[in-house]
């Protein structure tokens, strides 16, 4: 493993815990044991930390997400893997750490809109096609699906109505998911999403 990874590996969950704008680069070398020279060598600026960790953060979740999308269950397992997944990663990402990044680290956090945005529609598009192919879901257009799904997400799993509203990320992506996913199944996919929901 390359020095540069080993820094991102070693130093990720202080900030994810502590907070990435209060950190500041010397506690990040004295948590490391390293100059802050060394780390500038790899990372000009703390931005330019936040943003690699950030990154592999994503890199990490779409090596989880995309096989779970692209094994043999059916498509209600398939999405309640996938919060399954989001559960695990809300663990590490509190809300208080989303809205910090919203609001110190603007360019990051666009990053983060599109990496989620492009992956539901990269991957989750097939999964309701594949639903609607087992007679799982009602075979309305996936366009109009896919939008309805993705502007929920967006708003819903977002700082501002998390922190308002009281709720945790994954409870707010599990009612989301209930409520979308619930409104489109067919009486056969009801039966199938009554018994995965009671699982969650």
């Amino acid at each position: 493993m390359e020095e540069k990874d080993k820094i991102i590996e070693q130093i990720e969950d202080k900030l994810f815990k502590e907070g990435f704008y209060k950190t500041t680069m010397d506690e990040v070398a004295s948590e490391l044991g390293m100059s802050k020279k060394t780390i500038y060598k790899f990372f000009p600026s703390k931005d330019d930390l936040v943003m690699a960790i950030a990154k592999h953060f994503m890199n990490v979740m779409k090596s989880k997400i995309v096989p779970a999308l692209n094994t043999n269950k059916n498509a209600i397992e398939k999405l309640a893997e996938l919060i399954n997944i989001l559960a695990t990663a809300s663990e590490k990402v509190s809300p208080k750490r989303m809205d910090e990044i919203r609001k110190y680290f603007p360019n990051l956090w666009n990053e983060i809109d599109s990496f989620r945005t492009k992956m539901m529609f990269g991957n989750i598009t097939k999964v309701i096609d594949q639903g609607k192919n087992e007679g799982l879901f009602i075979d309305y257009p996936t366009t109009i699906i896919m939008n309805i799904l993705v502007a929920s997400i967006r708003n819903i799993v977002n700082p501002d109505f998390i922190l308002n509203n009281n709720f945790s990320i994954i409870e707010a992506a599990r009612y989301a998911f209930k409520i979308i996913i619930g409104g489109i199944v067919t009486e056969k996919g009801s039966k199938v999403f009554n018994q995965t929901i009671n699982k969650m």
